[in-house]
């Protein structure tokens, strides 16, 4: 998306919005979760890096580390994606188990939010600089946003993904000016129209039912008094009703129910609001 700036000189200066965003995450049969990001804004001359790790052990505080230096992006291999981040002290490997798959999920004069999941389901291995090592099913996911976050066109965002041996589920759902839902289970994007809630997902036409319980808070809060507060234009970013957003993530054990199986795992999911309205 291009911004319209008028200098001092009273000519126009058109500036590109660009985020490329990786999410990356592993948890433990046990229960222990890892979470990476890693991000790059670009908007006009201003070129912003960012990368961040979530550690919760059962039972213990979240341990987040972030740096602005600039470090390298996850790398796409064959059925294979690998990312080190020294600055963070973190490395990691996801075996990419279900295909994946991506989509342009809005288009629009404002800009486009291409969405490419690149691994629904991994094996993976999460190496810390303090020897600590997690091994479990993961999942990783990247965004291209080119529209500016303050027309972003919802007012709430759900996410999540449940990660059982043979089943992998992911759900997006915006609230709003413009409501829409996705589901997609082992790749496929399910036809017709499931149910999202708080604590249950419903496929349609009975072919599975998602329950999560006992959720643990792995963050909670305003986005700028979490990691983006280290991002020194993450106010301009977030501008006007946008700086008072707040997401909630959780990490919940998951029972998927099908006509034919049922299987246990955990679940990673989150809400983030960007006006007051009714949570998900």
């Amino acid at each position: 998306m291009e911004t319209v700036d008028r200098g001092s000189s009273g000519r126009c200066r058109v500036w590109a919005f660009d985020l490329s965003k990786w999410y990356c995450d592993c948890v433990s049969a046990e229960g222990t979760a890892f979470i990476g990001y890693w991000a790059r804004v670009r908007w006009g001359p201003l070129v912003l890096p960012y990368a961040a790790t979530l550690v919760k052990v059962q039972g213990q505080d979240t341990q987040e580390r972030h740096t602005l230096v600039p470090c390298p992006e996850p790398v796409v291999r064959t059925r294979e994606l690998h990312w080190v981040a020294k600055r963070i002290r973190a490395q990691g490997v996801w075996h990419v188990q279900v295909p994946g798959h991506s989509h342009r999920l809005v288009e629009s004069p404002e800009g486009s939010i291409d969405w490419n999941c690149h691994a629904p389901q991994a094996e993976c291995r999460i190496e810390l600089a303090d020897g600590t090592r997690i091994a479990g099913l993961g999942y990783a996911e990247h965004m291209r946003l080119t529209i500016r976050p303050w027309q972003l066109p919802f007012e709430e965002l759900c996410w999540g993904r449940f990660l059982a041996a043979d089943d992998a589920l992911v759900w997006i759902e915006w609230r709003g000016r413009h409501p829409r839902r996705w589901v997609f289970y082992n790749g496929h994007e399910e036809p017709g129209s499931s149910t999202i809630d708080p604590s249950r997902i419903v496929l349609p036409d009975d072919r599975g039912t998602l329950e999560l319980t006992d959720p643990i808070v792995l963050r909670k809060g305003r986005l700028l008094t979490g990691p983006l507060r280290a991002i020194p234009a993450a106010s301009l970013l977030l501008r006007g009703g946008l700086r008072h957003a707040d997401e909630a993530k959780w990490l919940s054990r998951g029972t998927f129910t099908t006509p034919t199986h049922t299987s246990s795992g955990w679940a990673v999911h989150e809400v983030v609001r960007l006006t007051r309205g009714e949570s998900c």
